[in-house]
């Protein structure tokens, strides 16, 4: 009897512990649901609103065989546009990336961080945004179309942003989301000029 008693009994707490967890599960789901009925939160909007490039250059090896590199500033501006009446936003660990053509393999040619910043409602905020490439290592596939495109007078490359990201609704805050924006193509003119007639590039925005 004292063995079956304490079987019931560890049979009795596991069934209280799935319980809570059920319950818990359950709440936490409650709660989404009813921020997001109550909230309706809009998507957020990203976009690459004027961008430059100066110090333009591109060094190959004679004969190929790897070792190219480039080397440019990339002056980007950034604009976030946060839509909702009730919801504001906190961003952390920004970073900005500019890879050459679009696709997950394409070659990385400059980072840059952004400092952390609060957004309130119906705000758009900008971020002037430069990202440089030092002595950055490409393919030579790369470093040949980069060439070409320097004899064109433009270049066209695809703009990443990353970010974690809380909600904030009545001071209560949501937990980490990720954010991911992804631009392309934003075609650069080479030119000092240039940036006058640079023409706006939408952003498709993720959030996981």
């Amino acid at each position: 009897m004292p063995a079956t008693t304490g079987s019931a009994r560890r049979v009795a707490v596991l069934r209280c512990i799935v319980a809570a967890l059920v319950v818990t599960v359950l709440l936490a789901g409650l709660v989404v649901l009813v921020f997001w009925l109550v909230v309706r939160p809009k998507p957020i909007e990203y976009s690459v609103a004027r961008a430059a490039v100066r110090h333009f250059n591109v060094t190959a090896p004679p004969g190929g065989g790897g070792g190219a590199t480039l080397n440019a500033s990339f002056y980007l501006t950034l604009a976030a546009d946060n839509p909702n009446r009730r919801v504001s936003m906190r961003y952390k660990s920004v970073a900005v990336y500019v890879h050459y053509g679009a696709g997950e393999v394409a070659p990385q040619l400059a980072v840059a961080d952004v400092p952390d910043f609060h957004q309130p409602s119906r705000n758009e905020t900008r971020l002037e945004v430069r990202a440089v490439a030092r002595s950055a290592p490409v393919p030579d596939w790369t470093a040949r179309e980069l060439e070409h495109d320097r004899s064109d007078g433009e270049v066209g490359v695809e703009v990443r942003v990353t970010a974690i990201v809380h909600f904030l609704v009545g001071g209560v805050k949501s937990r980490h989301y990720n954010m991911r924006a992804v631009c392309s193509p934003v075609v650069i003119g080479l030119s000092p000029s240039s940036a006058h007639s640079f023409r706006g590039v939408p952003c498709d925005v993720a959030i996981s």
